[in-house]
């Protein structure tokens, strides 16, 4: 997906593609945890610290019909991030 006010550039032998268009962009929100690596006394690696990665959407089927897809197509929606998404 793309702006519909962004320029781009092609070389003279590349086609011109088509491009999903939209008034915006969606973006994601993502919660990210890592702490310190840990090391055994030997100096091996126990713990990577990488924790997890979760985004903050939600998957809600639609509830009307358009051009694109059915009613009850599952969609990929993002949620705002308040005090009590987090806490969830």
């Amino acid at each position: 997906m793309t702006k519909k006010k962004r320029n781009y550039y092609l070389l003279p032998y590349e086609e011109d593609t088509e491009r999903p268009i939209k008034n915006s962009i969606g973006k994601v929100m993502f919660l990210t945890a890592i702490a310190r690596p840990r090391f055994d006394e030997d100096g091996n690696m126990t713990f990577s610290g990488k924790i997890g990665v979760w985004p903050f959407v939600r998957v809600t089927a639609a509830e009307k019909r358009s051009k694109n897809r059915e009613r009850g197509t599952l969609e990929t929606n993002s949620i705002i991030v308040t005090r009590e998404v987090m806490r969830e």
